[in-house]
């Protein structure tokens, strides 16, 4: 358990995971209801159906759920949030979202929540140099971040959460985030062996707990900048199509080597995102992620927070590529195969 978690004694907080029953949702609501229930008395999740499977599993290991109206969301949330200590959005990225996650960021400020966690666990996106053709959710998310730190200043903290790429996505190759050719060849923008943060989606649910209690404690409260990074490891698509080739050699398992990867002009690359960006926005920013990993932008090896939250990783072991693909006994996974479970 934390390290932190012996200066709270007895302390015992409320949270509401809006988006719980989500698929970084239901990680984060697991972690909350399994390892880090002891320090929180109510553990509240808004969710617009809380019929589903997902949303009777998290019932049934203590989580309140709470039905939200979409129509009318503000007045939902600020209900639900009533008492709450910490709000953390977990609703996943959509261009119709905007409306919805500024009535979470609302509720939560004006229900005296002490520490609002925005949508955000992807990409540090201050770093983007997408001048005129940035992507949109990007923009709306540090524009949501400064509205509400300015609406919540001396009362809510408002933390984003950069993480780099989901782990769990980023060994999946097979889908849209980067796609396969005919002849099984993965293309990266630039150089192949260009790194990127990886985060596993129970990593960044350890991480939320340790920064909600942090910033809950008055005494390690002002070491939380409002900007945290993390990265359980840091990997290149040359370095996963690697792993999976030893793991296979090591379990005898066939094919083997059915996978290259090869590199393509960045600054060509490039242009062609920024083109077909302008010609029509695209619903997810792939193609900029894929220029930021060229760019060193999604590399977090020399610059992150990792140490706040799991010093010495005293608290747990983050979980790296290579130990995804030992869990996996080196089979590809779709990125539909990890988001349904299967």
């Amino acid at each position: 358990m934390s390290t932190q978690t012996s200066k709270l004694g007895h302390t015992s907080y409320t949270v509401a995971l809006v988006g719980g029953t989500g698929s970084l949702g239901k990680e984060v609501a697991n972690v909350f209801l399994t390892s880090y229930k002891p320090f929180f008395s109510r553990i509240i999740v808004p969710a617009r159906d809380t019929t589903t499977v997902v949303a009777k599993v998290l019932t049934d290991k203590g989580a309140e759920l709470v039905p939200i109206n979409p129509v009318e969301p503000l007045g939902s949330f600020s209900k639900a949030f009533e008492g709450v200590d910490v709000v953390i959005n977990l609703i996943g990225d959509n261009l119709n979202s905007y409306d919805f996650k500024d009535a979470i960021g609302e509720a939560a400020i004006k229900s005296g929540a002490k520490v609002y966690f925005p949508s955000e666990f992807g990409a540090d996106h201050r770093l983007n140099d997408f001048p005129g053709w940035d992507d949109p959710l990007w923009i709306w998310k540090g524009q949501h971040a400064r509205k509400y730190r300015q609406l919540g200043a001396g009362k809510t903290k408002v933390i984003a959460l950069a993480t780099g790429i989901f782990l769990e996505f980023f060994v999946s190759p097979i889908g849209p985030t980067v796609g396969f050719g005919t002849d099984k060849i993965l293309t990266t923008a630039g150089l192949p062996d260009a790194k990127t943060a990886v985060t596993s989606m129970a990593d960044i649910a350890r991480a939320l707990a340790e920064l909600t209690l942090l910033s809950l404690n008055p005494e390690t409260a002002s070491s939380v900048p409002d900007d945290v990074r993390i990265a359980g490891s840091n990997a290149s698509w040359q370095q996963v199509i690697n792993i999976v080739q030893k793991v296979r050699d090591e379990l005898n398992m066939e094919p083997r080597g059915e996978i290259t990867v090869q590199g393509t002009d960045l600054a060509a690359f490039r242009e062609k995102v920024r083109k077909e960006h302008l010609d029509k926005s695209q619903p997810h920013p792939f193609g900029h992620l894929k220029v930021l990993i060229a760019e060193g932008k999604l590399d977090f090896s020399s610059k992150n927070d990792n140490e706040l939250v799991n010093p010495g990783e005293s608290i747990w072991k983050w979980k790296t590529a290579e130990d995804l693909v030992r869990e996996r006994g080196g089979k590809w996974m779709t990125v539909e195969e990890v988001v349904s479970g299967r």
